[in-house]
Parts: C-alpha cells; structure tokens; sequence
C-alpha cells in the first residue's frame, strides 16, 4: 500500500498546544485529474471526469481512507456540459453547472441537487439563460450566512464607450424561491472599467469590484494610470461607489464580506515604478497597509486608515531588483474583535525575448502575519523568511482555528531552523533544482505574535507533491490537499 500517515503534535506551551494531523490516501488512478470537491460532517469528497464523460465522486473518511465511488447523475446526458463548482449544504450538495448551445448562441446555467451519497434530491433547475455572444463574464457566489446564493452576469454595452451592464439573480439557498431578478448599469464606459468580481452580502446589497482605467487626459507621471473601485448596488436602489486610489501609490486590494456584516478590503500601498527609480530606501518599501470597512447593514464606513507597518524590510533594500512588495493573502477577525493578516511579497517581473518572445519570471517570498487590535494599530507582527523563484509550488495556504493562525508552504528542507534573510536557502526552478530537497512547512501564529516552524512532510519520503493551486480550505482549521494523484487531508485540533 502507498498509504501514508503521518500524525505531528508540537506541545512547546500552553500557548501553542496543538494536535495537528496530515493524511495521504492510497494513489488515486485517474493520471491527475481528481479535483476537490469539499466535505461534509468529516466525509471528503472529491471528483473527476472519466473518459467516457461520466462525472465520479470518490468518497474518503478522515484518515484519507478510500470509501466507495458514485456516479453523478443530474439528467443532462453525458459531460456536455461544464461542472462549475458545488456548495455543501446541510445534508444536501448544490452542484452548479454550465451548458454552451452554439446553434443558439446561448448559455445555461443549471443547478442540479443531490444528497451526500449523489442520489438526486431535487430536479435539475435552469437559473440563468444567456445569449453568449453578448457575455463578458459571469459567476456565482452564497452570502456569508449561506441562506442566499447569487447568479451574476456582466453583459456588454452598446460599445465600448458605453457600460456594460450586471444582471443578477438571487434564490434562496433551497433554490424555491427568486428573491431578486435585477438588470444594473455599471457606472463606467467598459473600456474604462474591468469587473473582477460581484459579492452578494447577507441584506442583497451586491458589490461589484473592478479595477478603472484613467482616461489618457488625466493619466500622471507621478500617478498610478489604474485604481480599484467597488460599485455598490443597494436592495433599496441606491449606488454608491468606492473609490481606492493614494497620491502616488498603488495597491493590491483584498476584499471580503466578513461573518460580522462588514464588507472589508485592505492592501498594502506600494510605490509607483515608472522608468528608473531613485535609490531611495523610503521609495522600496510597501510598510503601509490601507483598511476600509462598511458596515453591510448601513452602506457606512466605520473604517479608514493608513497604517505604518514596521520592521517588514530590512535597512539596505536599495535597488529595485531587491524590492519586493507585499501582498495580502487572507484576513482573518478573531473572536475578541481583534484582526489578523497574513501577507506575502510577490511580484512578477517580464523579461524581454528574442521577437518579442518575452516571459514573466514570479517571485514569492517572505511571510508576514500582522496582528491588529481593536483600534487597528499593529499589536505584533512576525516574518518568516522565503525565496521562492518561479517555483513549482509557490505561495501559501492559511486558515485560523480557536484564535490561532497556521500557514503552510513549500520550502528547502535545509530553512527549517532558518529564520533570518542572509540565511535563507533560494528555492528556484532549474535544472539542478530537486523536489527531494524540499518539505511542506506549518507556521502557527497566536494573537501575542508568538511562532513555532514545524516540517509538516519531507518530500524525501515519497513522490507525493502536494499543489496549492488545486487544493482548497474547507473550513476552520481543514485543509484538503490535492497532490496530482493523492488527496491530502490536514486537521487541525487543540489538545
């Protein structure tokens, strides 16, 4: 058998008292295409498409322990279609799928209802029915309290001199009943205005994120020629819009509604890099983190302030080939009103080729967990060393449990003890580059801004690879890790 199992309790104090589980499945034979499909009461699932376009569920415990597999049967015919994505509810598992009818010119959206063992429920439902041609894009999310989901469509205008428009539906979670079928403009000419995504929040009031183009008239040298922009589109017919834009800085925004009905977004403000930069050990950092919050109920904002994030660079970043911004990764508020940010520096630098033949190169490096308190001035904060170059399995994945965060990435076996930049061992793509030099890491992170580093898994043990890209959260402290032909189930639980 190529079971593994591998079980790590790290007991340093009171403060980091953890029970922490990761589990491999037996190989999965299906040449790498099983994705994740989620969980429900500590039952895994996960899905692939077979070669004779049947949609598979294979069903795991929390072990990581094949249990049987079933045949999805939603009434559609063979894999004709596009699987979108499912929502585990209660009991019942929503599948959301996409049908393309090109003699139509048109796109239906379905929602089919099964329950945990993929028995059908429900009949399949056509939510949304689009003429193609005329999509931009499209998407469907649930509220925070997942008693609502919505259908979302962006539609092109007339040109592109003219807005395009969003039509959105909402249902109830049960697909009964349509609370909400509305046609909105959006509020800028489409070339002007590129849509990223739509969030319904638990009172129907959808907001619509985009990024804004300046008109060529009013674009500065001194000036970022873009900002980010979020249109909301209240339940009561009011637009209000919210602007991101700083004098001379750029930023990342990360949004989320969060369980408190708020809708927060938060960035870190980076220098503009237009041509040649000076020097300036002031003008390469990204130390000031922005954060808005709204409150959902209202449409007012509660929050908004800049603030100075020490000690995230070191005193001699003095080249722009050594700056590297950071960016926000996932927030998490904690249960005593306090909030916690896990960042990383990224950036992605292109290279001009022969012919115009160019290619970006990625960077992904340090880790920083910021801890706010309740006035959003900086309680701790704590770094972890990186350096990964166009790696195979760059980033990080995050998730908080009972107040304590736990990040886990790809890294050189040799940084374990590591915890300073000079000491750092670079993890590149290349050809003298060797999986079985790396290991998956865990950072634990608690609210006082103490850290513990454990090697979760070496690679040298076996060809298991896990990809981040592929692999997914389910919910508080449970991860599902999808590593081509094997699934991965980490817990995380207090002692």
């Amino acid at each position: 058998m190529n079971y593994l199992n591998l079980m790590l309790i790290c007991i340093c104090s009171s403060a980091f008292s953890q029970n922490v589980s990761l589990n491999w499945s037996d190989k999965i034979k299906t040449n790498g295409h099983e994705a994740i499909a989620g969980a429900y009461n500590e039952t895994y699932y996960t899905r692939n498409i077979t070669k004779d376009k049947n949609l598979v569920f294979k069903i795991f415990d929390g072990q990581a322990h094949f249990k049987k597999e079933a045949n999805a049967n939603f009434g559609l015919g063979k894999m004709e279609y596009k699987y979108l994505g499912n929502h585990f509810l209660e009991k019942k598992i929503i599948h959301f799928l996409a049908e393309t009818q090109r003699k139509k010119n048109k796109i239906y959206i379905y929602a089919a209802q099964t329950d945990v063992n993929f028995e059908s429920v429900e009949e399949t439902l056509v939510l949304n029915e689009l003429n193609y041609k005329n999509l931009s894009r499209d998407g469907i999310s649930f509220t925070p309290d997942s008693s609502k989901v919505v259908v979302w469509a962006e539609l092109y205008g007339k040109n592109k001199n003219h807005a395009n428009t969003i039509r959105y539906k909402v249902f109830d979670a049960q697909l009964h009943n349509i609370l909400e079928d509305k046609t909105v403009v959006l509020t800028k000419a489409s070339k002007n205005m590129h849509v990223k995504s739509c969030l319904l929040d638990n009172y129907l009031n959808l907001y619509v994120i985009s990024e804004i183009t300046k008109p060529k008239k009013e674009q500065k040298k001194t000036e970022a020629n873009t900002y980010g922009n979020v249109t909301v589109f209240a339940n009561n017919g009011e637009v209000k819009e919210i602007a991101y834009a700083f004098k001379s800085k750029t930023v990342n925004a990360f949004f989320s509604l969060t369980k408190d009905n708020n809708f927060l977004s938060t960035g870190f403000l980076s220098p503009i890099i237009k041509g040649f930069l000076k020097s300036k050990k002031g003008e390469l950092v990204s130390d000031e983190l922005f954060m808005m919050k709204y409150d959902c109920k209202t449409l007012l904002e509660t929050e908004n302030k800049v603030i100075s994030v020490n000690d995230l660079y070191p005193e001699n970043v003095i080249k722009e080939s050594e700056y590297v911004p950071y960016k926000v990764q996932n927030v998490f508020e904690l249960k005593d009103g306090t909030i916690s940010i896990v960042a990383e520096q990224y950036k992605s630098v292109y290279h001009s080729g022969h012919r115009g033949a160019g290619y970006f190169v990625y960077f992904h490096c340090d880790i920083a967990v910021i801890h706010l308190d309740k006035n959003l001035e900086v309680k701790s904060l704590v770094k972890m060393p990186k350096y990964q170059k166009d790696a195979r399995n760059p980033s990080l994945m995050s998730t908080s449990f009972k107040d304590k965060i736990y990040i886990i990435y790809e890294d050189k076996t040799k940084n374990e003890h590591i915890n300073s930049d000079k000491e750092i061992k670079k993890s590149t793509a290349g050809f003298l580059t060797r999986d079985s030099d790396k290991s998956l890491f865990l950072i634990t992170v608690n609210n006082k801004g103490e850290m513990k580093k454990n090697i979760l898994f070496s690679y040298d043990q076996s060809n298991i690879r896990p990809d981040f890209s592929k692999s997914a959260v389910i919910k508080d402290g449970e991860i599902m890790l999808n590593a081509t032909d094997y699934l991965g189930i980490l817990r995380i639980n207090s002692i």
